[in-house]
Formats: C-alpha cells, sequence, structure tokens
C-alpha cells in the first residue's frame, strides 16, 4: 500500500504540472520563427517577465494556396483538442480576422504580426487582439491625412491591382475604407488595374490626369516595375502630379527594384522607419546561426516581439483571460534586444513613419518628413494616437505648395486630351483599313493563344505500384521502365516534371513565343513537348510524351544486355540527329542530356526528352516563382558542364542550357556507353562535383585506350574550355568513320543480336537454376526461424497441420524492463540493434534446450516447451533453466549507447494444458492459445526486476528435485486469477547423483486443483518451502 500511494502522489504532482502549463499555440510551420519565438520567451523569463509560469509552445501550418483556411481548421483543433489558451496569429490576411473573432469567442488572448485589414481595430469585435505588426493601415491613413493637409490638397487618386492574393489584404483598400468611414479625405476614385492587360499593351493614363494631384499607388503589384512604366509616371510626375507609393516595408525592400523610377519620377515613399533593422539582423543571425534574408527580417522581428510581449502581458495579468490580457497591454511599453515596442489605447503598437525619395538611382533613401506616432486619448473611431510632424526638407515641399499647379495641370490635360483625341481619329481612320487585315493575320498568332498550356481539369496524375522485379532480371523484349508516377493529358500518358508553384506566373512576349515554338518541335528522334500546368492550385507541372519502354540507362547498366558496335552506333548517331535537330531550331539547345533523358520507344528508335526547358525553369526558380518539390538528385549533375555548374544551388536547381554544354554532356554519355559503367561510380558525389567545377575533373581512363579514335572524341568534348570543345557535325563526321562497317537499320541488326542471345541461353539458364536453388535454401531457413522445426516440415511437405489440445506444456515470457527509458535515450538505429543483439543471446540459450522461441513483440519474449514436440514431462525444466540463463546472461550485457542504462528483466513462466495450431496461409504463425499463456504472462507482468516467478502449482514439481533453489513470495493479487500463492526461482545447483527423470508432470490435474480457492488455502497450509 505505501507504495501504492507513491505512485498516486507522483502521478499527481505530475498532472497538476502539466495543467499549470500555459500553451501557446502558434500559427506558422516555419521551425527557426518557432525557434526564435522559445528566445523570446526564455529572455522574457531572464529578464524577470514570466518566471511563475510555464509555458509549452505548439506550432501548426498556416493557409496555403491550396488551402486558405488551414489555419483557421489548426487553431479550432488547437482549442478543442490541445487546449491551447493563447495564439500567435497567422500572417495570412484571410485567416487573421478569423482566429480573432474565433479567440473573442473562446476569450483567448491573440497576438496578431501582420494586419492590413482595418477591421482588426475594432474594440467590440476582437477585444482579445494585441497588435505587433510593425505597420497599421490606420497609421498610414492619418499619415497621408497630415500631408493632405500640410499641402492643402483637396482629393486624393488612389491605385491598386485588382488580383487577389490568398494571403495579403490591399494597402490602398484599406485606406479607402477608412477615409470613407471617417471621413478623412475625399478619394476621387480608386482606379484597380489589371496586370496581364498592362503586361501586352499600354494602358492610358488618362484616368489618372484630373483635378486631384496626389495619386497614390500601394506596393501590392506582382510587378510594380513595369505598371510604373506602362502608366508612365514620369511623364505625370513632370507635369506636377504628386506621386506616393504606400509601402508596409521600409523603403530599402519595398522600393529596392524599381529606384531608378523613384528616382527619375520624384516619387515620394510612405514607409514606416525601423531604427535598428540592420543591426536586428546581425543580432537574428548571431542567434539562429544561419543568415536571415533582408527581406524576412521584419518576420522574424515581430514573431520575437509577439512572444516577448505574450510573456510580459501574463506578468501583468492575474489570470489568462483574453480580454483582460488585452486591456493589461493598453498603453503599455517594454523594452527587448530590438528595441522599445510602445502600444496605444487599443493595444496596437505604435510605429513612427516617414515621406522619404531618392535624388539619385545610386543614393540612399531621404526623409523629407517624419511623422512620429504618440500616445493620446482614444477617439470613437479607435484612433488613440496623436501625430507628431517634422519637416526635414522645406525646399522639397514648396514645389508643390504652388497654386498654379492646379491650374497649369488643368490646363496642360485639356491640350493633351484635344491632341490625343485628334490623333487618335487619325490613327483610326488609318487603321480602320487594315482592320480586317490583321484580323485575318491575327489568326495565325498562334503563341497567344497558348495551346502549351494545359489547364488542372485536363490533367489527372496516376500514382503507380513498384513492380516487384528488376530491370535487370526483364526480359529484353519485354523490359518496362519502373516509373512512381505518370500523368493523362486527355488521353494522352505524359510524364512530367513537377514543382512547387510559389506565386502567380505572368508571360511575357519573348516566353510566350518560345513555348509556342518548343510545342512546334517535331522530330522522329525527340518526343513531344506538350505543354505546361499552372497557376492552378499550387503544382507547376512540365509535361513531355511518355515512352514507356525504357531509358537508354536501363540498357546500357544491364549486364545481360549485350551492347555491341551496332548498338553503339545506332544509339550515338540517334542521339545525334535529335541534337543537331535542337542545335538548329530556334530553341538551340537541349541542357538535361543524359541517359536517362534519352528514352528507346517500341520500335527501338531513339528519342531525347526534357528538352529546350532547362533555362526556362532556372530562371523562373531564381525568382521564386517556383521552387524544387523534392530535392534533385546529386547524379544529375555529372553529365552538366562545368561552367554551368558554377551558378547553380546543387540540389535545387537545373542549370541554363548551351550548345557547347550539350557537347560536355554528349562526351559523359560517350563514356558511360563506351565502358557501361557510371562515371565516378567509386566515389562520393559530392566530391565529385566539387572537383569538377574547381579541378576540371574527368572520369579515369585506361592508358591503352588512348589510341582509340572515340576515346580521343570523347575526350575532346570534355575540354575545359567551352569553346575547344568540336562541333556537332565533326562528331557526326568522326562517328560515321568509326561505325562505318555498321549498315542497316537496328531492328535487323537485333535479329543478329538474338541469335548471340539464344547462344548464352544455356548458361543463363544454369545461373538462373543456381539462383533458385540458393533462394530455396534461404526459405528454408526462415520458415524454420518462423516455425517449429516439425510444423516446418510438415507444410514444405504440403501437409496440413492440424490443432490439437496438448495435456502438459511450460510456456514462458520474458520482458526487458524500463525499454522506454532507454528509447529516449537512443536513436531508433541504436534500439533496435540493442534488441537484436539482446535476443540473439536469448536464442543462443535456446538453441541448447528442447524448446523453441514462440515470438518476440516490443521488448517482451516469449518461450515454450512441450510443444509440438512432447519432450517426456521435461519441458518445465527446460524452461527452467532456459530462465535462469538468460537472467545470468542480462547481467553482463551492456549497453553502449546508454552507458547508465543496466538491462534488467522480469521473467515468468507456466505449467499447463494448451491448445495450438497454425494460423495464416500466406505469413502462416505457430499460435498458443489457452489460460496457461494467460497465466504465464500474468507471471511475468506480476514480476519484480531481475526475478523468475512462478505460481505454486509450477513451484510445486520444481521442488520435487532439490537441485532447485525456489523461495515463497507469498499471495500476489494477479488480474483474472484472484489472489495466488508465487514463488522466485532462484537457482539451479547441478548435481549428477540427481538426473531428472523423463516422467509427465501432474501440471494438468495440480493446476486445476490450485485453481479454487479452497485448495489453494489447503496448499499452502502443507507445502513450506523456503520462507521469504
Amino acid at each position: 500500500m505505501p507504495k501504492m500511494k507513491r505512485k498516486m502522489i507522483i502521478l499527481f504532482i505530475t498532472s497538476v504540472l502539466l495543467c499549470d502549463a500555459i500553451k501557446l499555440g502558434i500559427l506558422e510551420s516555419n521551425q527557426n520563427l518557432v525557434n526564435i519565438c522559445e528566445m523570446a520567451l526564455k529572455d522574457g523569463q531572464n529578464a524577470g517577465l514570466c518566471t511563475n509560469d510555464t509555458i509549452q509552445i505548439l506550432n501548426a501550418t498556416t493557409c496555403t494556396m491550396s488551402n486558405p483556411a488551414k489555419g483557421t481548421a489548426n487553431a479550432i483543433a488547437f482549442h478543442f483538442q490541445q487546449h491551447v489558451e493563447a495564439y500567435v496569429d497567422s500572417t495570412c490576411e484571410s485567416e487573421v480576422l478569423e482566429i480573432a473573432g474565433l479567440a473573442h469567442f473562446w476569450n483567448s488572448p491573440v497576438m496578431v504580426r501582420a494586419a492590413t485589414n482595418p477591421s482588426i481595430n475594432d474594440q467590440d469585435l476582437y477585444p482579445t487582439v494585441v497588435q505587433f505588426g510593425l505597420t497599421s493601415t490606420l497609421d498610414l491613413t492619418y499619415a497621408i491625412k497630415s500631408l493632405i493637409d500640410y499641402l492643402n490638397i483637396t482629393s486624393v487618386i488612389l491605385v491598386s491591382s485588382n488580383e487577389r492574393s490568398f494571403d495579403h489584404y490591399s494597402i490602398v483598400a484599406g485606406i479607402e475604407q477608412i477615409a470613407e468611414q471617417q471621413q478623412l479625405f475625399r478619394v476621387e476614385k480608386h482606379i484597380k488595374i489589371d496586370e496581364h492587360v498592362l503586361k501586352t499593351k499600354k494602358i492610358t493614363t488618362r484616368n489618372l490626369r484630373t483635378n486631384s494631384r496626389m495619386i497614390i499607388f500601394g506596393n501590392d503589384f506582382i510587378n510594380l516595375e513595369m505598371v510604373f512604366h506602362n502608366l508612365d509616371v514620369t511623364t505625370l510626375s513632370n507635369d506636377h502630379y504628386m506621386i506616393i507609393l504606400v509601402c508596409n516595408q521600409i523603403s530599402e525592400i519595398c522600393a529596392s527594384k524599381v529606384k531608378h523610377i523613384i528616382s527619375h519620377a520624384k516619387i515620394i515613399i510612405l514607409a514606416p522607419i525601423i531604427e535598428r533593422y540592420e543591426s536586428a539582423g546581425d543580432e537574428l543571425n548571431k542567434r539562429l546561426n544561419f543568415v536571415v534574408k533582408k527581406e524576412e527580417i521584419e518576420t522574424y522581428v515581430t514573431m520575437y516581439d509577439a512572444c516577448y510581449g505574450f510573456c510580459f502581458g501574463i506578468g501583468h495579468s492575474l489570470i489568462l483571460d483574453g480580454k483582460k490580457f488585452a486591456q493589461s497591454m493598453r498603453n503599455q511599453q517594454f523594452i527587448d534586444i530590438f528595441g522599445n515596442v510602445t502600444f496605444d489605447g487599443i493595444a496596437k503598437r505604435l510605429q513612427n513613419y516617414a515621406f522619404q525619395w531618392i535624388p539619385s538611382e545610386n543614393d540612399e533613401f531621404e526623409n523629407v518628413m517624419i511623422l512620429s506616432m504618440i500616445r493620446a486619448p482614444c477617439t470613437h473611431e479607435n484612433k488613440c494616437f496623436d501625430l507628431e510632424m517634422q519637416i526635414t526638407d522645406d525646399n522639397f515641399w514648396n514645389a508643390y505648395k504652388n497654386v498654379t499647379i492646379k491650374i497649369t495641370v488643368k490646363y496642360n490635360y485639356f491640350f493633351r486630351t484635344i491632341f490625343l483625341s485628334a490623333v487618335g481619329s487619325i490613327i483610326g481612320l488609318m487603321l480602320g483599313s487594315v482592320v480586317f487585315y490583321f484580323y485575318r493575320r491575327n489568326k495565325h498568332l498562334e503563341m497567344y493563344r497558348m495551346m502549351w498550356r494545359i489547364s488542372k481539369e485536363n490533367l489527372k496524375v496516376i500514382e503507380t505500384k513498384r513492380s516487384k522485379g528488376n530491370a535487370v532480371s526483364d526480359h529484353l523484349s519485354n523490359k518496362r521502365r519502373h516509373l512512381d508516377s505518370y500523368a493523362l493529358v486527355g488521353t494522352l500518358k505524359a510524364e512530367f516534371i513537377c514543382f512547387k508553384q510559389q506565386k502567380r506566373i505572368l508571360w511575357n512576349k519573348a516566353k510566350l513565343k518560345f513555348l509556342y515554338e518548343l510545342k512546334s518541335l517535331n522530330h522522329n528522334n525527340l518526343t513531344n513537348f506538350i505543354g505546361i500546368c499552372y497557376n492552378d492550385l499550387d503544382r507547376f507541372y512540365v509535361l513531355y510524351t511518355l515512352i514507356e519502354r525504357a531509358s537508354l540507362e536501363d540498357f546500357i547498366y544491364d549486364q545481360q544486355f549485350n551492347v555491341d558496335d551496332t548498338f553503339k552506333s545506332a544509339f550515338i548517331k540517334d542521339i545525334l540527329k535529335g541534337l543537331q535537330y535542337l542545335h538548329k531550331s530556334s530553341i538551340g539547345y537541349h541542357g538535361m542530356l543524359s541517359l536517362k533523358t534519352c528514352m528507346i520507344d517500341t520500335n527501338w528508335v531513339l528519342k531525347l526528352t526534357n528538352f529546350g526547358i532547362s533555362s526556362m525553369l532556372n530562371e523562373m526558380i531564381n525568382q521564386n516563382y517556383i521552387r524544387a518539390s523534392e530535392l534533385i538528385p546529386q547524379q544529375f549533375y555529372i553529365t552538366v558542364a562545368p561552367e554551368l555548374l558554377a551558378d547553380v544551388q546543387i540540389g535545387w536547381n537545373f542549370p541554363k542550357g548551351t550548345v557547347v554544354g550539350d557537347i560536355y554532356s554528349f562526351g559523359i554519355m560517350l563514356y558511360s556507353i563506351i565502358y557501361r559503367i557510371k562515371p565516378f561510380d567509386r566515389f562520393s558525389l559530392k566530391e565529385v562535383l566539387d572537383n569538377i567545377i574547381h579541378k576540371s575533373l574527368r572520369p579515369p581512363i585506361d592508358d591503352d585506350d588512348n589510341d582509340d579514335p572515340l576515346i580521343t572524341l570523347m575526350c575532346q568534348c570534355w575540354n575545359a574550355i567551352p569553346e575547344a570543345r568540336p562541333k556537332l557535325r565533326s562528331i557526326r563526321q568522326t562517328i560515321g568513320t568509326i561505325f562505318s562497317c555498321s549498315k542497316g537499320n537496328l531492328v535487323d541488326q537485333m535479329i543478329n543480336m538474338n541469335e548471340k542471345y539464344a547462344q548464352n541461353l544455356e548458361q543463363i539458364v544454369a545461373e538462373r537454376t543456381s539462383l533458385l536453388v540458393e533462394a530455396q535454401e534461404q526459405t528454408d531457413r526462415l520458415l524454420c526461424e518462423m516455425l517449429p522445426p516439425a510444423i516446418a516440415a510438415e507444410l514444405k511437405a504440403g501437409r496440413a497441420v492440424i490443432p490439437r489440445n496438448y495435456d502438459s506444456v511450460t510456456v514462458g515470457f520474458c520482458q526487458i524492463i524500463d525499454f522506454m527509458n532507454l528509447m529516449e535515450q537512443c536513436t531508433p538505429e541504436q534500439v533496435i540493434t540493442f534488441l537484436n543483439e539482446a535476443f540473439m543471446s536469448f536464442d543462443e540459450v535456446i538453441k541448447c534446450h528442447d524448446a523453441y522461441k514462440v515470438e518476440t513483440t516490443g521488448e517482451t519474449y516469449m518461450m515454450a516447451s512441450g510443444v509440438p514436440s512432447e519432450n517426456g514431462g521435461k519441458h518445465i525444466f527446460e524452461i527452467a533453466e532456459i530462465a535462469l540463463k538468460i537472467r545470468q546472461k542480462t547481467f553482463a550485457h551492456k549497453v553502449i549507447a546508454a552507458p547508465n542504462w543496466r538491462l534488467r528483466v522480469r521473467i515468468g513462466f507456466h505449467c499447463g494444458p494448451i491448445a495450438a495450431g497454425v494460423i495464416g496461409l500466406r505469413s502462416p504463425r505457430y499460435c498458443l492459445f489457452g489460460d496457461t499463456v494467460n497465466f504465464a504472462s500474468r507471471m511475468q507482468s506480476n514480476c519484480q526486476a531481475n526475478q523468475i516467478q512462478v505460481a505454486e502449482s509450477t513451484a510445486k514439481i520444481l521442488m520435487e528435485y532439490s537441485k532447485y533453489k525456489l523461495t515463497k513470495r507469498g499471495v500476489v493479487h494477479v488480474k483474472g486469477k484472484g489472489d495466488v500463492n508465487t514463488f522466485w526461482l532462484n537457482e539451479l545447483v547441478l548435481d549428477e547423483k540427481q538426473p531428472i527423470e523423463a516422467t509427465m508432470p501432474v501440471c494438468n490435474t495440480l493446476y486445476q486443483t490450485l485453481n479454487s480457492e479452497t485448495n489453494l488455502k489447503q496448499v499452502n497450509q502443507t507445502i513450506d518451502p523456503i520462507q521469504s
């Protein structure tokens, strides 16, 4: 009882500690951001902010293109399944308000890292929200109002993209909403730009030319540079319009790609001021042990501030109540490693802003007006701050205060409108006569119809199961490729390259023309480029016609396939024909030439695939439009020219394609075709690639082969100087000379090859027979390991094993103690190694006795004796001696991976009747059934460490022989049996004068006798073994 009480107390204390832990749910899948949150909480505790609280962090994935509500679903799962009490919100705008609304219902605090939608400021709908974002739409709107009041401007024009992203809310839309609701200033019009239309034709700026001198652009465009260029913002600025770009990041990031336009057009930028941005990046790099990209610093800073602020908040709130938590953060201020964090009266972070411009492209951004946010009493519009304006350049603003600007702009616009109308009318009349001609001509401009685009409705990806055979064992006539998956485009089978699409793709004219010409390629030694599937969900597919037979690699590395000069010449000539067609075409290169991209069709014609696309993929990956869905094998880069490898991120990008790069790849392929081995097969691929790039490493060649003209050609293709590599025409001439004796097509020569193959058939059959015999012997050994030898022999003979009852059998169980502790200390490989070593030592013990291992289940080892071969009653003594020997072996067993952990076991066995039979047809097992098995398991589970426990019925048989020393343990409550008198088996004293006779022990009779409670008491009175 005292032990039971101690266990209950420990369990109670553990549960209390777990219940006291505050669970913080982070809707973020980036583990580095989760790590920075843990650092923030630790820093807060070190600063004495939340030292009395235990905080447990849980994180889950936020929204994706394919599942915009995934973060919301995970937040709900956190609440109902994990009982999370507080949240660090997602950065997906589509989910911020949803999760904040749920948190109001749950009364859980929410740390919002970024929110553009102004509705987040509504304290009635979202009273548990604390905003840690470095920008606020409300702040930006009032900053614009301050400038409007300063310059006496009456109205503005807003310009934004009409593209709607699942994870972003338009800043301009938020500004318009606040301006109209609070009547801050008049928005004359809100123009939404379609970038797809803007990319193919220039949109007139007539709608921008009004009496409103201020034109405000948002930074939510996919290609801001193209928008500024096509809208001709430089001319607008020269006509005295004030162009403002509103940014939710610092200027160096928001406008880095349009600095030249900003400087020429004198565009003004409204952006937050983050004084310690550079030092914040240095601090993050030091703490995370890797370089954080400059554009990602804000994300890490807000995550750190949110988690540190949570620690600060729970230190000021007595209980974790969402509304009280948010109220306690109002008008608060704290300092963390990134600086001062100040909140206003609605628990919204206060951030300073500036209007900036850049004198020239090579200069830095300069502040021309600084707006400092100061806490103030809250108004009914939830404005809890005042703006303190500081003009840093009066001369800059004087140009915009000129009253004559309005008149000048008005007249300029009037005369320009008349001029453009006149010119447009004249051009319209001129073009009217040729409209029909251009209409008919447009019919032929197929490249804009994008016949190569595959919609997701027409694409179906088929997953295939790998065949049990292998490519080597396939017969020559039915050799097939092993594909994990392929695609169906309508009824056409296609192989594909799959990528993860990260942002929407817009093709320019050059790319449209390239893809049209790629689609138009048609040659007997090329597969067909089917097309591309993109902008559907989050996958990007490049598809080519599927050749199901095999690749050249499958034949070259198949040692059973006799690649003589006939095949070599045919394959090489087909490769050169396909390359020559590509090099002469507008595509100009292959880019991914290797044995894997050379397909052999059913007519034994070699066709090149995956051609012409590598340069485009390289550019799209570098621009973050797509990324590889899985790591590209290093073997792929072995055939890539060194000058192309230098600029490629190994494993994540494809090389650019060039003509001389194809020549190098052809040379590497020649090596594999000639020697029928992989280049650098004996070396580490990582070291090989490094040496190829920096040390001009090439595959090894035998000295005796230097005079071979084919080897000489191969070495010329490897030349480190790309321009010194031979031309394709010269290569074709050399190959024609070397293989001048190979006449006829490949089918004719295949007949000759089959005749040679038939001559070697007897040798192949003999080898297969030897392999079959070896496999049969291995199967027999495995069957005898799984089943008792007698049962295995019956099954091999094809005879059925009839289930039967056994009157007396001994069953034993041995279980490793504290196995879970070992698993926590060791890796899975170390745990499996330990179990194999331990159980193999147990197997060695059993081999010396008339018993067999029934099975192992986890850390439990089951054994039996007297079944299926009855041994005349010796089974109980066999199991007793096995148990003692196993225990003895465990004393000396060392676990190298866990030196402080010691192998301890508990063993229990029992003697009695059982039923046994074979269960299973495909995977047969010899199974034991009956109460004896359950009783033996109970003896083990109720046993103490390094002890062997038996019930009194079994002990009585052992005590008939003095060499077995037993100790009475006493009455133990056994589940399903009640109170049972048990004994420890301590040792075996060897005495040759007292041999054990093979007599049948009365296990069955004594077992039935001791099963009754009355007889148990009688036995306890009559049998008095060694007292404990």
